[in-house]
């Protein structure tokens, strides 16, 4: 009799194990086909009777066993090759789930959407349970299902989570009696928890940076607030990139908690994952994503994730303006010094034609004794550039290869004279200026410093080979904010701005309006970049973002936004100051002064000064030569 009750207990736990196989194929199949691969994580090397389930499974399935040393290599091998759903031997959850943020970061691949299932074992414990909510891996994923089999009743019962509650919240509860085809139609078990986020605490890292992300302390009780901070409602954010992240919440219902680093700014990462700024909060799991003028670093794409596009910056330089030119260049400035070497070319080359003329000339008529004068013949020359009258001895040297010369030398200082006395009365009634710093090659040749207050402005441009590009980061610098502003006064230094997609620019709060007349905005960007948000890689709600991101940058909102945030925030004029630097006010013709002469007279007294030491040395000589022939 006993015997008999034994084998009826083991027929029936063998068809209740039977049908548990069934259904959890049947979950397989139906609800993890859209995945690309699943894996199976078991503590031994026995998977355990559930896993005979997984024979006919829709996709490529890959078998993990935990109790192998080199576990974290195993996984991350298998997250790199496609692993989006994970099958969970109660027993392995909680380390699996030890290594989940470790394994991913490591990993390339990134997954958003990913459903862990797990199998309970027969003697599986409620504390056990809701300790696997309470880790802190839990939160990064939304898509949970317990399957809790309970052979003494006949029954399986079906759970899910919910965002900050530690309880399993039941889902269904299967009779292995019936078929399992009675949940299609009546029990969803993976439904969208991402539409409704219920509150959840969505953790945003920024700082204030005009006018993409800026913030500011209010009343908590006041309407004003729109994030939390320390988990109190006391913050008011706006930007043109903060307002994605309260649209975001406003959508799916969450709650803003903001991670403020003002001293950091952007940050950076060092390679043990760990960081300062924004960017350092993200990887430190402080915050779950950040925005600020994030650009699609190389770096940080390695240990962060990045968003779709936000929009589209260009970075340049403001550079000091061009300042007029001394009088006392004025008598050089009509020519380029091209020109003026041609110039000097072609006076001595004349003076070379006339001298050897003059000298062959002469050995026709033997008789006559005249030697040739070179500084005559100089003299002669330079006359005929400056448009003055030459006396030609044809009595001297009657012959036409002479008049030839000198026509076609008259004819040359004719087109130069005229040309340099159109230049001058140009130059002397239209100031001009220095060269202003144009393009990138114009800053690199002018080797000026540029910076900001962080090296996030060249993150972009560090992989650079261009010899241009090189220059510039070698002459890139970086200083506080109140050593920036001073040495705006004395500009002697160009400072980043960014270019924003709608004709307004990001300037930093060192660039007051007393300064900002000193400084012109070049003509060219030096690179431009995309602005993305940077989140953990195991963030659950990235394609949610990227999709309202896309949404609202299709819509044109954001050309208002940019309009209304900076208007109500930036140094309007700063941003006119800047917008309107490269256009000069045209004076028209100006009233000779005397410092117009002022080249004239510096040449004169040049003239003089060298007239006067050449007449001491010739003066000098002469006695030193008379006293030697006295001597002898």
């Amino acid at each position: 009799m006993n015997s008999s009750v034994e084998l009826s207990e083991l027929m029936q736990d063998d068809l209740f194990h039977l049908e548990l196989n069934r259904l959890l194929k049947w979950i397989f199949q139906q609800h993890l086909v859209s995945f690309f691969c699943t894996c199976i994580v078991v503590g031994t090397s026995i998977s355990g009777h559930w896993t005979a389930a997984t024979e006919q499974f829709p996709h490529p399935v890959m078998v993990i066993t935990l109790a192998r040393h080199d576990e974290s290599k195993v996984l991350l091998e298998a997250i790199e090759n496609g692993c989006q759903t994970f099958i969970l031997a109660h027993s392995t959850v909680i380390e699996f789930l030890d290594r989940f943020h470790y394994v991913h970061d490591l990993a390339t691949v990134r997954y958003y959407h990913k459903r862990i299932i797990i199998i309970n074992d027969d003697d599986a414990k409620a504390h056990v349970q809701r300790s696997i909510l309470k880790h802190t891996a839990a939160r990064d994923v939304m898509d949970w299902l317990l399957v809790n089999p309970q052979p003494d009743h006949n029954r399986v019962d079906l759970f899910t989570n919910q965002f900050d509650n530690d309880e399993w919240i039941p889902l269904a509860s299967h009779d292995t009696l019936t078929i399992p085809a009675a949940f299609d139609a009546t029990v969803n078990l993976f439904p969208n928890k991402r539409t409704n986020l219920w509150g959840r605490y969505v953790r945003l890292a920024i700082f204030n940076y005009e006018p993409y992300t800026l913030w500011s302390a209010v009343d908590g009780t006041g309407e004003k607030a729109n994030a939390f901070f320390q988990h109190a409602r006391t913050l008011f954010i706006d930007g043109t990139e903060s307002r994605v992240f309260v649209e975001f919440c406003a959508k799916l219902n969450c709650s803003l908690e903001i991670s403020l680093d003002e001293a950091g700014e952007w940050g950076q990462i060092y390679d043990n994952r760990t960081g300062d700024g924004i960017i350092g909060a993200v990887v430190e799991r402080r915050a779950d994503v950040g925005v600020g003028a994030l650009y699609s670093w190389y770096h940080e794409s390695l240990f962060l994730a990045l968003s779709k596009p936000i929009s589209r910056t260009g970075v340049t330089c403001i550079a000091p303006k061009p300042l007029p030119l001394s009088s006392w260049l004025t008598a050089i400035l009509p020519f380029s010094t091209v020109l003026w070497l041609a110039v000097l070319a072609t006076v001595a080359v004349s003076t070379v034609f006339e001298v050897v003329v003059s000298f062959v000339t002469l050995k026709f008529n033997p008789a006559k004794t005249h030697r040739v004068d070179v500084c005559e013949s100089m003299m002669g020359v330079i006359s005929i550039f400056i448009l003055q009258a030459v006396l030609i001895r044809t009595i001297r040297n009657p012959y036409s290869s002479q008049m030839i010369l000198f026509g076609s030398i008259l004819f040359v200082g004719l087109m130069i004279g005229n040309a340099y006395s159109g230049g001058l009365a140009s130059v002397m009634t239209v100031p001009r200026y220095e060269k202003s710093i144009d393009t990138v090659q114009d800053l690199a040749d002018r080797n000026l410093h540029w910076g900001s207050t962080h090296d996030a402005w060249i993150f972009s441009i560090q992989l650079a080979t261009q010899p241009t590009i090189v220059k510039l980061l070698e002459n890139f610098v970086t200083y506080p904010k109140d050593v920036l502003h001073e040495h705006a006064k004395h500009r002697n230094l160009a400072y980043s701005i960014e270019r924003l997609p709608y004709g307004h620019y990001a300037v930093g709060e060192y660039i007051t309006d007393e300064v900002s007349g000193n400084f012109e905005i070049m003509l060219e960007d030096i690179y431009w970049e995309n602005c993305v948000a940077m989140a953990t890689k195991t963030w659950p709600l990235m394609d949610e973002l990227d999709e309202l991101t896309l949404l609202i940058f299709q819509s044109g909102i954001q050309r208002y936004w940019e309009l209304e945030v900076v208007t109500k925030f930036a140094d309007n004029k700063v941003q006119h100051a800047i917008s309107t630097s490269r256009h000069f006010d045209n004076p028209g013709p100006i009233p000779l002064q005397p410092s117009h002469l002022l080249g004239a007279y510096f040449l004169l007294a040049f003239g003089l000064g060298l007239g006067t030491v050449c007449f001491l040395v010739e003066l000098l000589w002469s006695r030193l030569s008379t006293t030697r022939r006295m001597v002898k």
